[in-house]
């Protein structure tokens, strides 16, 4: 019986490192594509503006209908649903005695998952709060224009590392359709981000081999912290009962980085680029892509937002069922 399980939490751990491999691929050659587009010619700025209102709007859906939930709901089956045994997930069922035995505890767990989830929330919204911060204060007072230049990268390879941690951190879960969403989010403001950083480094005269490397660290950030984000939470499963709870508060750290990247910093950015001329892109501009003046969203683009944020919903809903 034990065999059993083990060879299905097996198969469903390498289906998930195929699809995240898949995935990661797809992430890596769909951002570096994106970013190798100003080497070749200049795409229309409100084209580019208005995939990157709608990414703000799938992030913003993403992380509040699938990426939070999926979240809790994870926190929740570290006490009720399974248990880590012998290096498998086995069955609550098959362990009555043993839940029987702890249920006296479940008050104190629920009451440690509650505060979890918004503690979760709140660090990963904080932790991109100072990243941007940081990036900011070097950028306005760094002296040389080499380290600022830098400084973009760095800020934005941040970014994309912590989009890197919701892909791996979700695909240990098996889900399919909810890796498919989270990726479509991620790579709706990656490939804006890519675009906005080459031609932000052209702009400021790097060559063109330098700017291809910081492309493609940029590129890579993700795919390699997905990936070694899920081997870690397959780590910790065969070492202890805590996969489901650490998978769950991976998940709801990425939740509040994701509002935090599409309210804070995307959604203003853009609203405010009124302020900014077109060769005077800052690293607010260079996530968003912002150079065309506009002080208010149009209706189009008020659109864009609402079906970014309803999309997510509607998918993780329709493949539920």
């Amino acid at each position: 019986m034990y065999n059993k399980i083990c060879m299905i939490s097996y198969d469903f751990s390498m289906r998930g490192v195929y699809l995240l491999t898949f995935l990661s691929v797809a992430m890596f050659g769909g951002s570096y594509l994106a970013g190798s587009v100003p080497f070749a010619f200049s795409m229309s700025e409100h084209r580019m503006r208005l995939a990157s209102i709608f990414g703000a709007g799938l992030l913003v859906g993403t992380a509040l209908s699938v990426i939070i939930p999926e979240g809790v709901e994870s926190l929740y089956n570290s006490i009720t649903g399974f248990f880590l045994f012998d290096h498998c997930i086995i069955s609550v069922n098959s362990r009555t005695i043993d839940l029987n035995d702890k249920m006296h505890g479940h008050d104190g767990n629920h009451s440690v998952i509650h505060k979890s989830v918004g503690l979760s929330l709140v660090v990963g919204f904080i932790f991109m709060l100072l990243i941007d911060q940081a990036t900011r204060i070097v950028t306005s007072t760094g002296g040389e224009k080499s380290r600022y230049k830098l400084t973009a990268t760095v800020g934005l390879i941040v970014h994309a590392a912590a989009d890197g941690v919701a892909l791996g951190s979700v695909s240990m879960a098996s889900r399919s359709n909810v890796q498919f969403i989270i990726f479509l989010a991620i790579m709706l403001h990656k490939a804006p981000a890519a675009f906005g950083l080459v031609s932000f480094l052209l702009v400021e005269g790097f060559e063109r081999f330098r700017v291809r490397r910081h492309l493609l660290a940029f590129s890579l950030a993700a795919p390699i912290t997905a990936i070694v984000t899920f081997y870690i939470l397959l780590l910790v499963g065969q070492q202890s009962s805590s996969l489901s709870f650490t998978t769950g508060i991976l998940m709801l750290f990425s939740g509040g980085t994701f509002l935090y990247v599409a309210t804070v910093h995307i959604l203003p950015e853009l609203l405010n680029s009124n302020s900014h001329s077109h060769h005077q892109l800052n690293q607010g501009e260079i996530i968003g892509n912002l150079s065309v003046v506009h002080s208010v969203f149009t209706v189009k683009e008020l659109l864009a937002i609402i079906v970014g944020a309803i999309l997510p919903a509607f998918l993780a809903s329709h493949h539920s069922h």
